[in-house]
């Protein structure tokens, strides 16, 4: 019985975490974000999180590269500097030149590295909760490394009055059918925009320390509490 209570008490501390950590949708707050493929890229499959059409030139017909935020070997986070209103997204993704339903076995595929910051113009949509970046295009900016070694500059693009966007949208339903927080928003290579060179994720917040502590101190009480029982 006393281990049965026990247990039942752990579980609900890890459901009050884990709903801590999942309902990050309103207001946004500070922090470290896990970013993933979001399920509704029009070049899907594979399933990606950011696009970059011709990257390279390989062929005579376009060029689809997109990457693929949940592979085993991809590490994407997000920083929410909420104080500075300043917002990074960094790290190593696996991709490459999509085929269809696959990426090319060629000296494309592999693991690219990037890092890209958003300082200019980062503000709460008017009326709703979700960021955007209103400022003009090419105001931020940020680099990708190819396997090949080469560095190419992303700076953002401006559509619709906003070059990034991230949230829920106003109606706090979703980005394009995912309902929880999603990032989106348009690119450049090089000073040169091509049909689709976008990103398109999701966003879960990575829980604090302080989670993890609640936990194992409400465990180390229970244990505690079992001697005297």
């Amino acid at each position: 019985m006393r281990r049965f209570i026990a247990a039942r008490l752990i579980g609900a501390l890890v459901g009050f975490a884990v709903l801590a950590v999942a309902t990050t949708a309103a207001p946004l707050i500070g922090g470290l974000y896990r970013l993933h493929n979001h399920p509704d890229g029009n070049a899907r499959p594979p399933l990606y999180g950011l696009r970059l059409d011709e990257l390279y030139n390989e062929t005579s017909g376009h060029d689809v590269f997109t990457f693929d935020f949940d592979h085993a070997l991809s590490s994407v986070t997000m920083n929410y500097d909420d104080a500075n209103q300043i917002l990074t997204i960094t790290g190593v993704s696996w991709g490459g030149r999509d085929i269809g339903s696959n990426y090319a076995n060629d000296a494309y595929l592999g693991l690219y590295t990037f890092s890209f910051t958003y300082n200019v113009g980062l503000g709460l949509v008017p009326g709703d909760d979700d960021l955007w970046v209103t400022s003009p295009s090419g105001n931020n900016s940020g680099t990708i490394t190819t396997p090949l070694g080469h560095t190419k500059i992303l700076r953002d693009l401006a559509d619709n009055g906003y070059t990034f966007r991230l949230g829920d949208e106003n109606n706090d339903l979703g980005h394009r059918g995912f309902a929880g927080i999603s990032g989106w928003g348009w690119l450049d290579i090089d000073g040169h925009h091509r049909n689709s060179q976008d990103w398109i994720f999701t966003a879960e917040l990575i829980p604090e320390p302080s989670s993890a502590m609640l936990l194992s101190i409400a465990a180390l009480t229970l244990g505690r509490s079992r001697r005297y029982m």
